[in-house]
């Protein structure tokens, strides 16, 4: 780190940012696309994309933490190109996919090695996917930037179907992440059994850098169980800033960098209105009871009761798509008009207020609210 921990939270002070979304993927899927920004998206863009955190800011999932200005300049870029030619959207959707198909084959490749025990081929293996996706990652904030000023600028015609398709892509990166993920997993479990660790793959995955693992394959030395362990118990914040990329698991300056990007929650004893960005209107009026739904394995239990409710999230993923069908309403803390919950309301008609930050916190399940969508207003009728 270039800076002292006391020279870092001054300009964490002086600067100006915006939280994201909570970030339920190890540190080795973040600072891999961190490290692909880094490597490709000013050849790509013609500027690098925002400096951010990973900051464990709420006790549970960490959140992304942006740089504000930074990140308006890089969408002032696409702004510039997406006015100029909104076929260019469409160009970079081609081009992802096809690096999408060889990510594929090379996890084909890596699940081979593994079955036939070979690990020294697998270790090349998986450098090659993480490599081939860093490039993906870097390709996927210059679309989503694209996109959504294209959104911002209002589709029609043509222009709508572009904006579609980059709907389209957007809701089948998750899976396809997902899928290589799983190729990750168990080249891991391979590798803690081969090198006798104590750690889970998952635990591996979860608490160590793209750069650690790889010096880590190149020379064993490193006590990654130890390192693990300590990440686990005491926190920790990936910092991605324009000239380094590295992991902050002291635990006083940890403390320190989430106190001062604490996130400001509304008192939800006091709360009788929320306020979000509209996604897609509908009817414009929207009644009905809540049902709060904060993680996958509430998703899974409480997908039988979703029908005619207004569903409430933190953010929604691909897979809520199949439970949608019959909700009244969608509301979530996070997001913006090209986040999925805005995706899929767009295509399922269904009235969507995103960017609420707080009404997960506020509302529980039962409560009765009125939906004013053109407005992005929620307000509660009734509490349980």
């Amino acid at each position: 780190m270039d800076m002292t921990p006391d020279e870092l939270i001054a300009y964490l002070k002086s600067q100006k940012w915006f939280y994201g979304v909570r970030i339920d993927s190890a540190l080795l899927f973040y600072s891999a696309k961190q490290e692909g920004m880094r490597k490709h998206v000013k050849n790509m863009h013609g500027i690098d994309f925002a400096e951010t955190l990973r900051v464990p800011l709420d006790g549970k999932q960490p959140v992304r933490v942006i740089n504000t200005e930074q990140a308006k300049a890089f969408h002032d870029v696409s702004l510039t190109k997406i006015r100029k030619d909104p076929s260019i959207l469409s160009l970079c959707i081609k081009e992802n996919d096809e690096l999408w198909a060889r990510i594929a084959g090379e996890c084909d490749d890596l699940s081979r090695v593994i079955e036939a025990g070979d690990d020294q081929t697998a270790i090349q293996t998986f450098k090659k996917i993480s490599s081939s996706y860093a490039e993906a990652s870097a390709q996927f904030i210059v679309i989503f930037s694209l996109g959504l000023k294209l959104a911002e600028l209002g589709a029609t015609g043509e222009t709508k179907l572009i904006l579609e398709q980059h709907d389209s892509w957007r809701n089948q990166i998750a899976f396809k992440e997902e899928r290589m993920g799983e190729h990750w997993y168990r080249f891991f479990d391979l590798m803690r059994q081969k090198y006798d660790l104590k750690s889970s793959a998952k635990d591996l995955m979860g608490c160590l850098s793209l750069p650690e693992v790889l010096a880590w394959l190149d020379d064993r030395s490193v006590d990654v169980d130890n390192l693990v362990a300590t990440r686990q118990k005491q926190g920790f914040v990936y910092h991605d800033s324009c000239k380094e990329r590295y992991v902050i698991d002291d635990a006083d300056l940890v403390s320190r960098i989430v106190s001062q990007l604490s996130l400001q929650t509304q008192d939800a004893s006091s709360a009788a209105e929320i306020k979000g960005q509209p996604a897609f209107v509908g009817d414009g009026f929207v009644t009905g009871e809540v049902l709060v739904v904060k993680t996958k394995n509430e998703l899974n239990a409480k997908a039988p009761f979703m029908s005619g409710k207004i569903i409430v999230a933190e953010q929604t993923t691909p897979h809520y798509i199949q439970y949608l069908k019959d909700v009244k309403a969608i509301i979530t803390d996070e997001g913006g008009i090209t986040c999925h919950a805005a995706i899929i309301s767009r295509e399922m008609q269904i009235p969507c207020i995103v960017g609420t930050k707080n009404a997960t916190q506020i509302l529980q399940d039962g409560d009765l609210v009125e939906v004013d969508v053109e407005r992005g207003i929620i307000k509660v009728i009734k509490s349980v």
